[in-house]
Formats: structure tokens, C-alpha cells, sequence
């Protein structure tokens, strides 16, 4: 029996088999779920309605609804509607038998459909459809199974086989192992049994197998970027795989050696060159022999390292903590970033290694080199010997080309001890190397600095100062250390061994001790009414004060009053009577010894002095409060301040400044200057010091931007056109010498080439002491030069303003213009028609410059020069005035043109005047007087040319309508 028999007779079965056991398979119950039942399809694809097969009306007894079914094979469930009980036979994919539970809660009973499916295997796939790839080791044999109809599928339970003719021993169920059985043809079978009266049935899937295609195993060549690659110039990358197919093709992305599908060939020192270091890709693909396989690529990598190529920088370095070194490398070797190098020290200690982290950026890095590794006053050799990347990826080439360098460390010192102001110190100095490196016993010049405590720096020199095993000693002066305070000495010895440090020592220059204050503080100076002495004195430690004052009558210089204190230090207020004293002129003086043994203490004995008045009268100072000067007129001095007073004048800078300033002192911009005016006569001073502000003025030279400018003579320019600027925003005044002489009125006219001096002039007295110079160029171009001023031409040739420009005599640098009006209008083009009887007007102009001349030359034009043989002049012998607009006036052509002031008179034959005409009427329209028209005829005309050398003409003409 054939396989499409066995399918028919299984189908004629399941109809007898289904009604068979709808009619006995059940037995009666009265529950509402229904009784049980068993219900038979064999071929649940030949029925469409199989989609929805109704469970629930095939259930025995009377069920009743509003139950749910349910299934004990989830397989099923996505087939089954458990609130309806509709099956969709074709979802359910497993032949045999299956079960479904109607359960209705209201009686809270069940009733079971037992169905058994036949089994579907599907269709034959024989025709060559079936393929599948050599590298696939679990082919799927359902997938060449099926039917042309939608959700028609074989079920899953049946059993694959192979075809004892292929068999090859890789099939495991559904699934066949490609890859183990390689490419072929194979035959396997699907069989699916009986169930319950159905046949079974066997479908068969003939399976080639295609060889996949394979792009071999790849590797990777790896070179440095300092590398000799002249060698690889013609690289085969077939040389990069291993195993592959011969007919791929090489494909690459950004480095252009790939030519053409055949090219297998790159050039690796080309690669480099072009695009420096970098992880270059190149990918070989073969294609499949079937399109069930796919494509196979291989990518196989040309890494080009980055490379350590550069040198090493270092100083010769006093002691520290660590010494840095500069490490310069070539960014094109090698990308910036963070790297870990290994450096070795060589020394007499020997050879140490060390490794540290460095960032490399812009060509350069530093990293510092720790002081354990580097012994005094020795050279060593500094080398790297080694450089990794900080991540996996950032792999650098192993060969280092970095030149080493070589550096001392030395430990230099200069010493010196603290002094009291105004003492000499002595510097020494330790551990100075010769230009060798070694502890020097050579003559030395030494350049020093000295920094005092106000940040003032002083710069010294030291010739020819001996060293004995680097050491040597030199003494600064003591009016060098006036100020009490530290002092720094910074020094370099020439010739010696070239360091990157500074040697220097630091000096403290002790305080001169606190001095006594003392203070005589009169009430009143004029007429002094009380008189106290004023001690401020620091307490003395090991000694003790004497102070002692006294009133003297200044005339006779007899002491009125006289007294002593002694103490050890604090503050005190101690008066003096002087309410007995007569009118006069007095002198309190005040004096205090100390016998303390203070470091640094210079002075022991202290005197101050007042003189006073009793009934006498104060000086008066008057004087302006702020007075101004011009530096251009000199220095300004204090003698230089007016002030009106009967004493004599002295100057301070401040309002409590006991020290007088010299009149000599130089005025200071913005500056307060304080006036006291004392009588020598007796000491009644005012009791305050006058405030004098001073403002200091200094005019500027002008400035401009041009001092030799150019102007039209057309522009009437005047001193005022000149651009200049004050900086000083003054006034400018003009003069017309370089020194000296009188300003100028700025509304002046500009001479060309004369020389003009401006001056700025501040706040009504300042003037500058020099003066810009300008020297103007004004330009005033030629009247035009033209060869006639009267024109005659004909206005039958169209004469244009080109007949005017050929009347201009060439001007060198000087253009001729033309125009309608004698002052301003638009210019003529040459190529505009002459009009008769008018006057044109030739200006010229500065071709450089553009500077016109205002004045003009007229030039008259007369259109009225024809001669009438040239223009075919003739006098018309016939017209037809009949309105056909031809001929229908009597006109002689061009007469108005030729002969301006011609007259035409015609007549009848009878001697009557029938038209007078001249250039204003020139047309005769046939017609007499008061407009009537003539008849058809002879008439006659006289005309006068009114032209010298033209005598009248007479003649007759045909008037014909």
C-alpha cells in the first residue's frame, strides 16, 4: 500500500470509528456535569470545523452549562477555551490519546472526553528543497515537514529515523548533527502509528548537506613603531590564517592597501607611515557555496606599538626630598597619557631600579627621582629602562630609545649670625663645588643679593675670594642693616658647579630697644596758662629712668622752676606752676637718663624743649588752600608756594610731623603740605599748621594721525580743519613757529606747504614746551584747458558731448568734467546729444586727489553749422494735403536745421499771400486765409535764406489733392 492509500483508508475508518463510538461509548447519568465519553478523529486536518470541535456537546447525559473545563496536558491548553469547551484540533500536535474534565460547580460533579487523534507526519519534502549547512550541528527536521495549508503541521510525538543507505549515526530525535556527518545527501524518515483504529503514517525528507564555507583561524602581527619595516613592505595577509577556504576575499576599513578582490598584499611600513601607531583590521570572507549557509569572516589585526622614543632632562641639584627630571618624547611614537616607567640610578652604590607612575602630555612628563637613590656630591647616570601602559590595552613596545642623563647633588650652605642694627656680618660658606664637581680651593667671584625686611633688594659683588676645601668667608657692611628686622642673602659663585638652587642664609638684625617718649604739652603757646609733662617710658628690666624738668626765662636764660623724678618705667603726668609767671617768653626743658644694659641699646640720654608765651599774640598765615602749577615751566618746589605771612614759613607733611621739610623739597601731584609761620621775635606760633593742597599740570605735545594732510582748495580749509587730539582733553592753540610767537586765530585759511604748530593748552596756564608740526598740502587743480570756446556743428549729425571732451588740451593729472550748469549739476556723459544754443560748462579735477576747481569754462555750442550740398538740401516741388498722411503739408526738409532764420511766403497765381512761414511754422497745410482751402494748382514761393552768401530763392510748386 502506498503512503497516500494508507492516508485514505485511515480516513474511511475514522468516519465509521467516530459515529461508532458517539452511539455506544457512554452511559446514561442524571448529574449536570454530564456522563463521561470516548470519541475518536483520525484525521483532524481533512474537517476545517476540527478548529472549533465542541467538547461540551459531546459529553453524554444532559450536561448543563456554566462548568469550566480543564486539561491534565498543558500542551493542550493553547488549544482549548476552558469556559466554552471549543478544541482547535489542529493546535493539538501530539497524536494518542487525550483528556478533557467538564466540571459544573452547581452539583459540584465532572464528567471526562477521552479523544483519540491520529497521527499526521506531515508532508514528503523529496524535491531538493531540504538544505541545510556543514557547520550546523542541530538541524531542526521538523522544518522541512508541513503543508501548503496554514497551521497544517506534523505532529511532535512521531519518530525521526534515518535511511539505512545514509545512515551516519548523528541523529538524536528531530535533530541532526550537520556538522558531525559533513556535506551529503540524506534520507530520513518521520513515522507517526495507529491510535485506536487509525492508520499510521510515514512521510520522508531527502536533506542535503552544503559545506559551509571557513575563513580559517586568524592571528595578529604585531611590530613596534620605531621598527625597520622595509621588510614588510609586500606582507601577505593569507600569512595571518590558518586552514582557510582559498576563494575569500580581503576587505579593510581606513588604510587603503586593499585594491581590488585579488589583493591580498599590504604594505605594513606604508601602513606606519601614513597612520602611525594603532590596531589596523583586515577581514577575509568566503562565500557560501548554498545561500543556507552564511558568509564566513575572519578579522586579523597589523598592531603597530606605540614606541618610547625621546630624551631625558635634569638639573645639578641641591639636597631634597627628591630631584625632578623632565622625560621629552616624541608624540608621534607615542599617544599622551598616564604610564608606569622603570628607571635605574647608576651610581659608586651601584645600580638601582625604580618604577614610578608619569603622565605624559604635549612631548613632556616629569616624575621625581627620591633623594635614598642618589648619594652627595657625585655624579650619576639616570636611564629608563622600561615603560607599561596603565590598562590592559594600552600595550607599549618593549624597545626604548631615550637618551640618558647625568646630574649631582650637592648640599651648599651659607651661615650667619644675628646682630644689632648698624653691624657688620659674616657670611660662610660650606660645601662649594669647582666647575669639576669637586670641593673647590680655587679664587672665586661671588655675586650676592640682599634682601631687607621692607622687600628692598641690593645687589653685591665679591672679587677674587678664596675657597679652601669648599669654604670660604665674607663680611657685609653694617650700614647695610639699618632696619631691625630678617634679611636674606641669596648667593651665586662664579665658576663653580652650575646648580639649580638658590644659596642664601637668613639674618635677624635685633629691634633697637623701646626708647622713653616724652612730651611737653602746653595749653597754649601764645598765653600758656598750664604746662604738663608727659612720660611714656618701657619698663627697664635692669636699670632705672631719671627725669628732670625745668621752666627759663628766655632773655635772661634764668631757671624759674626745676624739678626730678625717678622710676623704673610706665606712664606719668606731671605739672608745672607757672600761674606766677609775668608776661614774657619762656623755655621749658626736659630731660631723662637711663642706665639699663638692654641688648642693642644705643642711646641713655633723652632732651626735649618748648618754647611759650605768656600775653602774647599768634602769627597770622594766609594763604590759597589749593594752588596748581605747570610742570612745563620747571620743577615746582615748596619756595614755590605763596604764602602771606609776617614770620617765617615752614613746610611739614603732616599736621603732627615735628621734622621740617627743606623748601627745596619737589611738589608731589595731589599732595598735602602743611604751613606754620612762626615770629622770631617771640614764641607766640599758631596754634595750627595751614593745609595747602597742590595739583600739578603738565601739558602734553598733540597728537594726530596725520600731520601732513591733504585738502581741496575748493574746501577753503582753516586751522580748525586740522585733526589733532589732546590727551590731556586741553585746548589746542595754533602758532605759526616752532617756539615763541603768537597763537593764531584757528578760523586762519591754509597755506599749502606752510608749517603749522599746535600746542595744548591746560586750565588757562599750562602750555606744552613743544609743539606738533603739520604742514598742509592744498590742492587746487587748473582752470580746463580748451582749444576754442565757441562750438559750430551740425545738428543733422547728431553731435554729441564727445565733440566738447575732444575740445580739451591734455592736462597731466587733471580730468575735465562737463556739465549744464555753471555750479553744481550732474556731469555729462560723452555719449548725450548736444542741444542748439546752449552754453556747457568744463570744470576740471584732481585726478589723484579728486579735488575739483569751483570755477568753471563755458564753452557755446551752435547746432545751425550745416552746409546744405552736404546734406542734400532741396526744395520740394509738389504736394497733396488730402489727410492720407503723405505729402499733406508743403515742408522743405531740414530748412529749420540749415537756415535757422529763414521766412517762406507763398502765393496764389494771382499774386496773393497765402502762408508766411519761418522755423517756427515751416508747414504750409494748403490752406488761404481764415483757414479756407485752396484749390488744385500752381502756386509760387519766395524764400529768404537770411544765411550770408544765400540770396533768396523764388520758385513754384503743384498743389495736387
Amino acid at each position: 500500500m502506498t503512503k497516500n492509500e494508507f492516508a485514505q483508508s485511515g480516513r474511511r475508518a475514522l468516519g465509521a470509528t467516530f459515529f461508532l463510538f458517539l452511539a455506544f461509548s457512554f452511559y446514561a447519568h442524571s448529574q449536570c456535569a454530564g456522563t463521561d465519553n470516548t470519541v475518536t478523529v483520525c484525521n483532524k486536518f481533512d474537517d476545517i470545523s476540527n478548529q472549533g470541535f465542541d467538547l461540551f456537546a459531546n459529553l453524554g447525559g444532559n450536561p448543563q452549562p456554566g462548568g469550566v473545563w480543564s486539561t491534565p496536558d498543558p500542551t493542550n491548553l493553547n488549544a482549548l477555551s476552558t469556559a466554552t469547551g471549543i478544541l482547535n484540533l489542529w493546535q493539538v500536535n501530539y497524536f494518542g490519546e487525550h483528556q478533557f474534565t467538564y466540571f459544573n460547580e452547581a452539583c459540584n460533579e465532572s464528567a471526562t472526553i477521552t479523544l483519540f487523534l491520529g497521527g499526521y507526519s506531515g508532508e514528503d519534502n523529496i524535491d531538493g528543497s531540504a538544505n541545510a549547512c556543514s557547520d550546523d550541528p542541530a538541524v531542526n527536521l521538523f522544518t522541512y515537514l508541513g503543508s501548503d495549508v496554514d497551521l497544517v503541521i506534523p505532529d511532535f510525538n512521531g519518530v525521526w529515523a534515518e535511511d539505512p543507505n545514509t545512515e551516519t549515526g548523528h541523529l538524536a530525535g528531530n535533530l541532526f548533527d550537520a556538522e558531525a556527518a559533513g556535506p551529503g545527501e540524506y534520507i530520513f524518515t518521520y513515522t507517526v502509528p495507529a491510535v485506536d483504529g487509525c492508520f499510521g503514517m510515514q512521510s520522508t525528507v531527502n536533506l542535503e548537506v552544503h559545506k559551509a564555507p571557513y575563513s580559517g583561524i586568524p592571528s595578529s602581527l604585531v611590530v613596534c613603531n620605531t621598527d625597520d619595516l622595509s621588510g614588510l613592505t609586500n606582507f601577505d595577509l593569507n600569512s595571518l590564517l590558518a586552514d582557510e577556504d582559498a576563494n575569500g576575499v580581503w576587505s579593510e576599513d581606513g588604510t587603503n592597501q586593499i585594491d581590488g578582490i585579488l589583493d591580498r598584499f599590504v604594505n605594513v611600513e606604508e601602513i606606519r607611515n601614513n597612520n602611525g601607531y594603532g590596531a589596523y583590521t583586515f577581514t577575509y570572507t568566503v562565500q557560501p557555496s548554498h545561500p543556507v549557509c552564511p558568509p564566513s569572516s575572519s578579522d586579523v589585526y597589523i598592531i603597530i606599538l606605540p614606541a618610547l622614543n625621546g630624551s631625558l632632562e635634569s638639573l645639578n641639584y641641591c639636597l631634597g626630598d627628591s630631584y625632578e627630571v623632565t622625560l621629552n618624547y616624541d608624540t608621534n611614537l607615542l599617544p599622551p597619557g598616564q604610564y608606569q616607567i622603570d628607571y635605574s640610578v647608576y651610581s659608586s652604590e651601584g645600580n638601582q631600579e625604580e618604577f614610578t607612575g608619569i603622565t605624559l602630555q604635549n612631548g613632556t612628563g616629569t616624575f621625581n627621582v627620591p633623594s635614598s637613590l642618589v648619594p652627595l656630591n657625585e655624579t650619576v647616570q639616570l636611564s629608563i629602562i622600561g615603560i607599561e601602559g596603565t590598562s590592559p590595552e594600552q600595550v607599549v613596545c618593549g624597545d626604548i630609545d631615550v637618551t640618558s642623563t647625568e646630574f649631582l647633588v650637592s648640599n651648599p650652605i651659607a651661615s650667619g649670625e644675628n646682630i644689632c642694627p648698624d653691624n657688620t656680618v659674616t657670611i660662610d660658606m660650606e660645601n662649594i663645588l669647582d666647575a669639576d664637581g669637586n670641593p673647590t680651593n680655587e679664587m672665586h667671584t661671588i655675586n650676592y643679593t640682599l634682601i631687607l625686611p621692607d622687600d628692598t633688594s641690593l645687589n653685591f659683588q665679591e672679587e677674587n675670594l678664596a675657597f679652601s676645601n669648599g669654604s670660604a668667608s665674607f663680611q657685609i657692611d653694617a650700614e647695610q642693616f639699618q632696619l631691625s628686622g630678617s634679611y636674606t642673602v641669596e648667593i651665586t659663585v662664579q665658576d663653580s658647579f652650575e646648580i639649580d638652587c638658590t644659596i642664601g642664609t637668613q639674618i635677624q638684625v635685633l629691634p633697637i630697644p623701646e626708647e622713653i617718649e616724652l612730651d611737653i604739652a602746653v595749653d597754649n603757646n601764645c598765653d600758656a596758662t598750664s604746662i604738663d609733662v608727659l612720660v611714656d617710658a618701657p619698663n627697664l628690666p635692669n636699670g632705672n629712668y631719671t627725669i628732670t624738668y625745668e621752666v627759663v626765662e628766655q632773655n635772661t636764660q634764668t631757671s624759674l622752676t626745676e624739678n626730678s623724678i625717678n622710676f623704673m618705667g610706665g606712664v606719668a603726668v606731671y605739672g608745672i606752676d607757672i600761674a606766677n609767671l609775668p608776661d614774657g617768653d619762656y623755655i621749658v626743658i626736659l630731660k631723662s637718663t637711663q642706665n639699663d644694659t638692654t641688648p642693642c641699646r644705643l642711646q641713655f640720654e633723652f632732651e626735649l624743649q618748648e618754647s611759650f608765651s605768656i600775653g602774647g599774640t599768634p602769627t597770622v598765615i594766609n594763604l590759597e588752600s589749593n594752588q596748581s602749577f605747570c610742570l612745563n615751566d620747571g620743577i615746582p618746589t615748596l619756595a614755590d608756594i605763596t604764602v602771606d605771612t609776617s614770620g617765617n614759613v615752614t613746610f611739614y607733611d603732616t599736621l603732627e610731623d615735628d621734622t621740617p621739610l627743606p623748601l627745596s623739597t619737589v611738589l608731589i601731584d595731589g599732595e598735602d603740605y602743611f604751613v606754620f609761620s612762626e615770629n622770631e621775635n617771640d614764641n607766640c606760633s599758631p596754634n595750627e599748621r595751614a593745609r595747602v593742597t597742590v595739583s600739578l599740570v603738565q601739558a602734553s605735545t598733540p597728537v594726530s594721525e596725520n600731520i601732513t594732510p591733504l585738502f581741496c582748495g575748493s574746501e577753503n580749509p582753516m586751522l580748525m580743519d586740522l585733526e589733532v587730539t589732546s590727551t590731556n582733553n586741553g585746548n589746542i592753540i595754533w602758532y605759526d613757529t616752532v617756539s615763541g610767537g603768537t597763537p593764531l586765530d584757528p578760523t586762519e585759511q591754509l597755506m599749502d606747504g606752510q608749517s603749522y604748530f599746535a600746542a595744548e593748552f591746560l586750565f588757562g596756564f599750562c602750555e606744552s614746551e613743544t609743539r606738533l608740526e603739520f604742514i598742509p598740502t592744498i590742492v587746487n587743480p587748473p582752470l580746463p584747458n580748451l582749444s576754442a570756446v565757441e562750438l559750430g556743428l551740425c545738428a543733422l549729425d547728431n553731435p554729441t558731448v564727445q565733440e566738447l571732451i575732444n575740445l580739451v588740451v591734455s592736462m597731466d593729472g587733471v580730468e575735465v568734467t562737463w556739465f549744464l550748469d555753471e555750479v553744481g549739476g550732474e556731469p555729462l556723459s560723452g555719449s548725450e546729444l548736444l542741444l542748439a544754443d546752449t552754453i556747457y560748462y568744463a570744470r576740471s579735477k584732481d585726478i589723484e586727489t579728486g579735488c575739483g576747481n569751483l570755477e568753471s569754462v563755458p564753452v557755446t555750442v551752435d547746432l545751425n553749422n550745416c552746409d546744405p550740398e552736404k546734406y542734400g538740401f532741396f526744395i520740394p516741388d509738389a504736394f497733396s494735403p488730402n489727410s492720407d498722411g503723405r505729402n499733406d503739408t508743403y515742408y522743405i526738409p531740414n530748412i529749420s536745421i540749415i537756415f535757422p532764420n529763414f521766412t517762406l511766403e507763398i502765393f496764389n497765381r494771382y499774386g496773393n499771400s497765402l502762408f508766411k512761414g519761418d522755423a517756427s511754422n515751416p508747414a504750409w497745410d494748403g490752406t488761404g486765409p481764415g483757414g479756407k482751402t485752396v484749390p488744385n494748382g500752381v502756386y509760387f514761393y519766395i524764400i529768404n535764406f537770411n544765411r550770408e552768401g544765400y540770396e533768396p530763392k523764388q520758385g513754384r510748386l503743384y498743389l495736387n489733392r
